[in-house]
């Protein structure tokens, strides 16, 4: 027993931080408000009967004294009482309330004001956005006016260049890449002058101040009694003066097969052949060419041989 009472004696109490009750500590939940005990609940140390008597507690004149489940201060709202609003004494301030919603957060006053801000911060992002176009705006047209400059100046110079191009085309280059031409020359027999002509493909190797280039050449020598075949190749070489008329002087060699038919019979002899031409070119346009030349060639044929004069139309491309 002796132990039991000292157990009692010594047993804790717990104060509620809401309704300052004092409850023991085996209540759990408060009676009057529902405050957890066992974790906001503040242990009360028991007094010592030296101590000072504690002030009473002035009761509110809003306390209800029925006796409802609760301490008889109030009624609980859970258990049919009803609400009031209870104004606060003077100095007492609801800190909770205020730090969570604010002083004055929906007064007009600061309803306007938030708009007023809102209206400035819309205001500064539009201004940041319009710079920022303007800025766009901006780069965009001078690379506009720039690449306008620039196709501006590549057209002229392209225009230069087609310009000069056709300059060139006419005056400014010699000889034709190929021309087709028919050339006379003689080569007599007893009183005839043995005529000989035919047509001749010339193709230019270099064309510009050296004048190079390889002819063909199919001619028929007619004289009274036959007709005999010609087929020589002919290498080329001279200078040139590169312009719309252009002039030309260059020596020929050649050489190929003579087919003659005498008393019934065929016969081939080795032609040779050897001189110096002069002519003009004279380009019409950027691919026609027109030639004119003349000039002296020498046929040897075994041990005979001919001196002749020899002439030369023909058109270039």
């Amino acid at each position: 027993m002796i132990l039991l009472v000292g157990a009692i004696s010594f047993a804790a109490k717990i104060r509620c931080p809401v309704c300052r009750q004092v409850f023991d500590e085996k209540v759990k939940v408060c009676p009057d408000d529902g405050t957890d005990l066992t974790l906001l609940g503040q242990v009360v140390e028991e007094e010592s009967k030296d101590a000072p008597e504690p002030e009473a507690i002035e009761e509110s004149p809003y306390d209800d004294k029925e006796e409802n489940g609760g301490s008889g201060k109030y009624k609980r709202h859970d258990l049919g009482g009803d609400r009031r609003r209870i104004e606060a004494e003077e100095g007492h301030v609801y800190s909770d309330r205020y730090r969570r919603i604010g002083e004055g957060r929906r007064s007009p006053e600061a309803t306007a004001e938030r708009r007023k801000k809102a209206r400035e911060k819309r205001k500064v992002e539009f201004d940041e956005k319009d710079s920022g176009l303007k800025s766009e705006f901006e780069d965009n047209r001078r690379n506009m006016w720039s690449r306008k400059r620039q196709r501006a100046y590549d057209d002229e110079l392209e225009a230069r260049d087609v310009a000069y191009l056709e300059w060139l085309s006419l005056w400014g280059k010699g000889a034709p890449m190929a021309s087709l031409g028919a050339r006379v020359s003689w080569m007599g027999e007893g009183s005839d002058p043995g005529f000989v002509t035919g047509p001749e493909i010339d193709i230019n190797i270099l064309r510009e101040k050296i004048r190079l280039g390889l002819s063909t050449t199919m001619g028929f020598r007619i004289l009274p009694d036959r007709t005999d075949m010609i087929f020589m190749e002919h290498v080329s070489a001279g200078v040139q003066l590169p312009w719309r008329f252009s002039p030309y002087l260059i020596v020929k060699a050649g050489l190929g097969p003579l087919v003659s038919n005498r008393f019934g019979n065929d016969l081939t002899y080795l032609m040779r052949a050897l001189g110096a031409e002069s002519g003009l070119d004279c380009r019409v346009n950027r691919t026609l060419v027109i030639t004119p030349s003349v000039g002296y060639v020498r046929y040897v044929v075994d041990d005979a041989y001919w001196n002749s004069f020899t002439a030369k139309l023909s058109v270039g491309f």
